[in-house]
């Protein structure tokens, strides 16, 4: 265990049984940001009051800003989706801050010796320090050119539709491990947020819409009376319901007010997202976990994201009754069709590409539906909203820790991105043991944050069985939700629910460089022999193909792993096999030549 690490178990602000200590603590703010956007001149420009509470029983000398938009000044650090191919007209000036007031005192924000620029973080040294268990006010204005072509994450989709993410100077997460988050945000890696509560007014043209993290609290004053009907019907229905449509487009957009306000109470993050011409469509999911208004918004262009409405009903479903079996953080939750490729989640909202059937059977070499495409990415971004958002992970360090559980949840809507090929970079020097930080890694992240991390959970969930698995997660999510759960608790508290030593399977799967490899090392006289060769305790599938061109499968634990690299298994067939295949969900498995035993013609 690192030093860091220790340091809070001596203190006592962690446990090793991965119960919330009494001794715990976690800042938190209180932000009044007001947002003014020129679409047009693709300017964001705002100010904020902000009320910063050191919840701590140390004196914070300093307060550190982050300033995300700065990933766009030159010489900025870039290792992004996008880097390779930078945009240089992305270049932009970042974040200029005008005016910043800590306490009674005025920031001259070019004097370095109080203010210390780090990439993408502003250090400001008090001059008068903050004591423990007291707070302090902040005013701020700023503005940004909004990103265009090329931006990572969160900008300009067209010439009048844009995705606004990060958009104010956020106070960074001081915790009892590392304190102060100083990570430079190079788009390799992603965020992590304190729980605020946030009071936003934005002003927009009041020809465009804006969608946001939550509803809007003044819709009465914004919204036309039609779509403030149609809203309430959406509200009762259980099929997707037109708000705005092409056909009201070609009537004119017009809304009340420019002026746009909103209250989100305990949120990580404030995220909203404009457009005048953007189709909205929206409809109610109820069961007995809650009930919800779900929300897409996209462009005419994408006909498969008609899908997505239906995919995030789905998605709510699986979530509600297979995994997590959790209620779902977000009452009010919006899909806008931006990014290009993939996802981005935001809390209470996904900023996602319009994926369709044809281009996802061209990568996973079988046909399939719109839906289905719109299922693949809805639920992973859906997934996010437990993990990071309701669960506070430090996702710059531990990506393993939501993206793993995102990626985990296509086994509850059938493996669609399982493919045969070899994946000889899992067992690469290149790939750390996954508690090696993420943001260290820069592009080799993906292996553990994705494929790694969710066989590993995959695995967890076949050696304690669905039961037991989502007793531990419930229990874990309970006791550190809207806080900032580590590795460590996660672990410990997974012992503790299950009243296991599974430090063994922590050892191999988190800490060891170890990889996924089995093989079938022998199969004769009925006696099938597999080895482990990466040493990672993997779940794995055992099919078996007879001659007659039936099969038969069985799944096997990675129990068979905790105290043997090879296992062997008796098979009395009722029928003449042809061959033998191990399979391993999502194909993550470095060598594909071994998983197979083939009967010599």
């Amino acid at each position: 265990m690192p030093l860091e690490f220790q340091k809070a178990y001596k203190k006592e602000t962690r446990k090793l049984d991965g119960s919330v200590s009494s001794l715990y603590w976690q800042d938190r703010s209180v932000y009044q940001l007001k947002a003014k956007i020129d679409p047009y001149k693709k300017l964001l420009q705002g100010e904020g009051r902000i009320v910063y509470y050191n919840n701590s029983p140390d004196t914070v000398k300093q307060i550190v800003f982050q300033t995300y938009p700065d990933y766009y000044k030159a010489g900025a650090t870039r290792a992004g989706f996008f880097s390779a191919t930078y945009d240089s007209s992305l270049i932009s000036d970042g974040m200029v801050i005008e005016k910043l007031i800590i306490g009674d005192s005025v920031i001259d924000i070019t004097n370095t010796k109080l203010v210390d620029y780090g990439g993408t973080n502003v250090a400001v040294t008090l001059s008068k320090p903050l004591s423990p268990k007291s707070s302090v006010k902040i005013e701020a204005n700023w503005h940004y050119t909004i990103p265009g072509k090329g931006f990572e994450r969160s900008g300009i989709i067209d010439s009048t539709a844009m995705f606004i993410g990060y958009w104010y100077p956020e106070i960074a997460v001081r915790d009892d491990i590392d304190g102060w988050d100083r990570i430079i945000y190079d788009a390799s890696t992603e965020f992590y947020h304190n729980y605020s509560d946030y009071e936003v007014e934005v002003d927009v043209p009041d020809n465009f819409i804006v969608w946001a993290s939550v509803a809007p609290d003044n819709g009465d004053e914004v919204y036309p009376d039609f779509m403030q009907q149609r809203i309430l019907n959406a509200k009762k229905s259980n099929v997707p319901v037109v708000i705005m449509g092409q056909e009201d487009y070609k009537n004119g957009l017009k809304m009340k007010s420019h002026h746009w306000r909103y209250t989100a109470p305990n949120f990580p993050d404030f995220s909203f997202a404009l457009s005048d011409h953007f189709i909205w469509e929206a409809r109610e999911y109820k069961d007995e976990k809650g009930d919800y208004f779900i929300n897409t918004a996209y462009d005419s262009l994408h006909k498969a994201f008609k899908t997505v409405l239906e995919a995030e009903g789905l998605s709510l479903n699986k979530f509600h009754h297979d995994f997590p079996s959790y209620s779902f953080p977000f009452k009010y939750f919006t899909i806008f069709n931006g990014l290009i490729g993939g996802g981005m989640e935001f809390a209470g909202m996904a900023n996602n590409y319009a994926l369709t059937g044809e281009e996802l059977e061209g990568f996973i070499g079988k046909k399939t539906s719109d839906l289905t495409a719109s299922v693949g990415i809805s639920i992973h971004e859906m997934c996010h909203m437990y993990f990071p958002f309701l669960m506070g992970i430090h996702e710059k360090k531990y990506a393993w820790m939501d993206e793993g559980m995102a990626q985990f949840t296509s086994y509850f809507v059938g493996d669609t991105m399982y493919i045969e090929f070899d994946q000889p970079y899992l067992a690469r020097q290149t790939v750390s043991p996954m508690m090696v930080p993420t943001y260290t890694q820069q592009l080799y992240s993906p292996n553990n944050s994705y494929t790694v991390a969710a066989m590993s959970y995959y695995s967890l969930y076949h050696l304690l069985g669905k039961d037991l698995f989502i007793k531990c997660l419930n229990g874990y999510m309970d006791e550190w939700n809207h806080k900032h759960p580590t590795p460590y608790d996660f672990m410990f508290s997974f012992n503790r629910l299950s009243q296991r030593n599974l430090n063994w399977f922590w050892k191999r799967w988190y800490f060891d460089w170890a990889y996924i490899d089995i093989g079938i090392k022998d199969f004769k006289n009925n006696m099938l022999t597999i080895e482990n060769l990466g040493g990672r305790p993997v779940a794995f599938s055992i099919v078996y193909h007879f001659s007659d061109g039936t099969q038969a499968s069985e799944d096997v634990s990675p129990a068979v792993w905790e105290s043997s690299s090879i296992y062997t298994q008796k098979i009395n067939p009722a029928k003449t096999i042809d061959s033998i295949q191990l399979k391993i969900f999502t194909n993550g498995d470095a060598v594909k030549e071994n998983n197979w035993w083939k009967l010599k013609q």
